[in-house]
């Protein structure tokens, strides 16, 4: 027991557990089949987003930007499939723009060494902007029938964007475990200065990180407006930074980076979509849905912090 409680994960398993008993108690149809399946649908752009976001805040950064990236790209797509491109070819189209934020992104704050904070926040309003003017302020709907596949497609049984998601996590999990860019992302953001003496290019590292969140973004977006079925450039992904970066918090991250895991995100993002539904299903008033949610983050993030502190302990007790 004292082991399960040692994992890093432990805290925010134990919190959705006792998150969705609750709900459950006030509403019987809050586990219905049905409803998990929505909770999950719905914030499956949300889960790919936050595996870039977690590898951004493990570096001790943050990007602003996502939102916005989110709605340039989910807007050219639709842009393309209005000139007749074929969704397959509109769709990765959309994915290179979304790539091409992340190097925009990760050249100034790695390269030019400008603080990430100033130049997401730059590159939230630029790109908001280039989506706004590129569709003429207006909706992009009437998508093709092929493209809703993205939505509604399904391969080995397994839906198109459940199967995506899930595929991404498990490739990023292994990613951050077992290979050198992992262990280097780490390093960076649990100590910097030892990092760069130890031979690791800090540059480099982070400008892949901004291009793999900026690939991990654009193919969110994709799903995004096969899934809404239209876009409003002004509006698409807003507020999606705040939510993925407090969904890293809930799973265990530190915002002075080093600390941090994919599957604690993952969580993260599940436990604020069940508090979100959960709260909507048992007709809770929509204006009390995000201070319950807020109140509910700050909790889940007090409970991490005391978890560290007292592994932290126990680690100084093992050295004495």
């Amino acid at each position: 027991m004292k082991r399960l409680l040692n994992v890093h994960e432990a805290p925010i398993i134990l919190f959705t557990i006792l998150v969705t008993l609750l709900f459950s108690i006030i509403s019987p149809d809050f586990l219905q089949f049905e409803n998990i399946r929505l909770i999950v649908d719905q914030n499956i752009s949300m889960f790919i987003v936050s595996i870039g976001m977690t590898m951004v805040i493990l570096l001790g950064g943050m990007d602003l930007s996502v939102g916005s990236v989110l709605a340039v790209t989910a807007t050219s797509v639709g842009l393309f499939l209005s000139y007749g491109i074929h969704p397959w070819l509109a769709a990765a189209m959309g994915i290179c723009i979304g790539v091409l934020c992340g190097m925009v992104n990760g050249y100034f704050i790695a390269v030019r060494k400008i603080p990430d904070i100033i130049v997401t926040l730059a590159t939230m309003y630029i790109f908001r902007g280039i989506a706004v003017g590129i569709s003429g302020g207006t909706w992009m709907t009437n998508f093709p029938e092929g493209f809703r596949f993205f939505e509604q497609g399904y391969l080995l049984g397994i839906s198109f964007p459940l199967l995506t998601a899930v595929i991404l996590i498990a490739v990023f999990i292994y990613l951050m475990k077992f290979t050198r860019v992992g262990r280097r992302i780490y390093s960076i953001g649990g100590n910097g200065p030892a990092a760069k003496l130890a031979g690791i290019s800090v540059a480099r590292t982070k400008f892949k990180v901004y291009v793999l969140t900026g690939l991990l973004v654009g193919i969110a977006s994709v799903i995004f407006a096969a899934k809404v079925g239209s876009v409003q450039a002004s509006t698409a992904g807003s507020g999606l930074a705040f939510e993925v970066m407090a969904a890293v918090l809930i799973g265990g991250g530190s915002i002075f980076g080093g600390v941090g895991t994919i599957a604690g995100t993952m969580l993260g993002v599940l436990f604020m979509g069940i508090v979100k539904n959960g709260l909507i299903i048992s007709k809770v008033s929509p204006f009390w849905v995000d201070a319950a949610t807020g109140f509910l983050i700050i909790l889940a993030i007090v409970i991490n912090t005391l978890q560290r502190i007292r592994q932290n302990k126990g680690k100084e007790g093992d050295l004495v």
